[in-house]
């Protein structure tokens, strides 16, 4: 360390300070929260992002704060609560919506039962039994079984190998052994 460092003064960071007008913009943007989750990492996240833009807050700062704390707990019942009214949709729009999806899923089901009446009748056509539709499936086969089954025939080659070299030695040292 140099003796002109020593010497210079320890310069201080200041961050950014809330102000009154910060707080109560932060409490406004929490009452009319309306995301179904709320978390500090969300709040700071928001702040950061949208409601101070420039700015960033940590959440500890925030929290220390007891209207933005109040706030936050608000919200956080709310949450915990369902959506505020304000914010769901009126009864008739649900049922409506509610509604058009069982429509959807009545007319899906009868088309896969079609297509099921379809194949039960190509495969009885064809001589396949229930019994042969109902019978479990093959297990997967992962790749690590094919390489093992790979292994194991080549082992079983180079064995068969030895074997037949083996006759074949032996069989000519029997003739040596005639002659």
């Amino acid at each position: 360390m140099s003796p002109a460092s020593r010497s210079d003064p320890v310069r201080r960071l200041t961050g950014d300070r809330l102000k009154e007008e910060d707080v109560d913009r932060i409490v406004a943007e929490l009452k009319r929260w309306s995301a179904p989750k709320i978390t500090w990492k969300m709040v700071v996240a928001a702040v950061a992002q949208d409601w101070l833009k420039p700015r960033r807050f940590s959440r500890q700062a925030l929290e220390a704060d007891p209207d933005i704390y109040r706030a936050y707990r608000k919200a956080k019942e709310r949450c915990r609560n369902g959506r505020p009214p304000e914010k769901r949709k009126p009864l008739a729009d649900r049922i409506a919506t509610l509604q058009g999806e069982n429509l959807r899923l009545r007319a899906e089901n009868a088309a896969l039962l079609e297509i099921f009446v379809t194949w039960m009748l190509n495969a009885r056509d064809r001589g396949v039994g229930l019994d042969e539709l109902d019978a479990p499936l093959l297990p997967a086969r992962l790749s690590s079984d094919y390489r093992e089954a790979d292994v194991a025939r080549k082992e079983a080659e180079k064995a068969e190998g030895l074997a037949k070299l083996k006759r074949l030695v032996a069989g000519k040292t029997d003739r040596r052994l005639a002659v």
